[in-house]
């Protein structure tokens, strides 16, 4: 025998009636929780990851998630979910969260997992991190702009002028380190400025000359024309600047030409170590963000910020006149 169904009657979905179907609220659907919005909170840890090779762009990348969060706040504040409702104190909530995750956490993540990177460079041959060599390379590129026609033209000499001056610094940095406030020794820590004073003295000026040697072995091959053993980009480089050094100062000055392609390609082994740094930003960013985001929430918001939020407003409108309008409120209307 079958029964009717009437609007009391349960159904089979999940064990709801018709009627609780029907007035059921709709699910909620947040409205700045598509792709391309949501894409926007994730701008500045684009640009954290990639400030090591773009920093202008990096920098640029943070406005989309200040636009992100101000709508996303403002949002929060009009509506709980799909009623109308504004609540500063459901704003001020998600204003904490947004700036704890986006404009803090994450990007600190991404960046200690950047400066991380380059400690590991010592397990390599060359025994030092990725700051050091570096920095060893920048100097051998103010060596390179600096060296005359003479020094240049011996390797020698030109080894003798880069391993004397390296050491030199070594030593200006030890004492500029001394003298610098707390404040400015702690930024140079972070950005790794002195990277080369933790390094060993005497793999530094092993790197130092092993990469002179290859700036000579880079020259004698575009000098002999043996394309095969020239990097591209230092070859457009010398293929560029030689008609222009040529026109305006002479054949006796084609040796600057050779000097802009070697400084490309010291320049092309930074860009190599900022563009492993950048690859590590984005795992990074890629495999801690839904982690990080959920401790964020779970273990610091709601056990810690968000009860103290609560107290704070208590007490602010326990000891605003807000209370006894409140109460005249409720005994009018009882």
């Amino acid at each position: 025998m079958i029964k009717n169904i009437n609007s009391s009657t349960t159904t089979n979905i999940n064990n709801k009636t018709s009627s609780d179907i029907i007035n059921s609220p709709p699910k909620y659907n947040d409205p700045l929780n598509n792709w391309v919005l949501r894409g926007m909170s994730y701008s500045s840890d684009i640009g954290v990851a990639i400030s090591e090779i773009a920093p202008k762009f990096g920098a640029a990348l943070w406005a989309p998630t200040f636009m992100y969060l101000g709508a996303d706040i403002y949002d929060k504040y009009k509506t709980d979910k799909n009623k109308f409702d504004p609540s500063a104190k459901r704003a001020f909530k998600r204003a904490v969260f947004q700036a704890l995750m986006s404009l803090i956490v994450m990007p600190a993540v991404i960046f200690t997992s950047q400066k991380l990177i380059s400690p590991l460079s010592k397990l390599t041959k060359s025994k030092l991190s990725t700051n050091a060599k570096d920095a060893v390379i920048k100097h051998t590129k103010d060596i390179l702009s600096q060296t005359d026609k003479e020094n240049f033209d011996d390797f020698e000499k030109f080894k003798k002028i880069l391993v004397s001056t390296l050491k030199n610094r070594l030593e200006a940095q030890k004492n500029e380190k001394r003298s610098t406030n707390i404040v400015k020794r702690l930024y140079n820590l972070v950005t790794g400025k002195y990277s080369i004073l933790k390094a060993d003295k005497d793999k530094l000026v092993e790197f130092a000359e092993e990469n002179a040697k290859k700036l000579f072995e880079i020259k004698d091959a575009i000098l002999n024309k043996n394309k095969k053993n020239i990097p591209y980009n230092v070859q457009k480089k010398y293929n560029k600047v030689l008609p222009q050094i040529v026109e305006l100062y002479g054949r006796d000055y084609s040796y600057s030409a050779l000097r802009s392609a070697l400084k490309e390609y010291q320049k092309s082994l930074i860009f190599k170590n900022k563009l492993l740094k950048t690859a590590v930003g984005f795992a990074a960013m890629i495999a801690f963000t839904s982690p990080v985001t959920s401790f964020v929430d779970k273990n610091i918001m709601k056990k810690y910020i968000y009860p103290e939020i609560d107290i704070m407003s208590k007490e602010l409108v326990a000891r605003s006149r807000l209370k006894e309008v409140f109460n005249e409120m409720i005994k009018r209307k009882n």
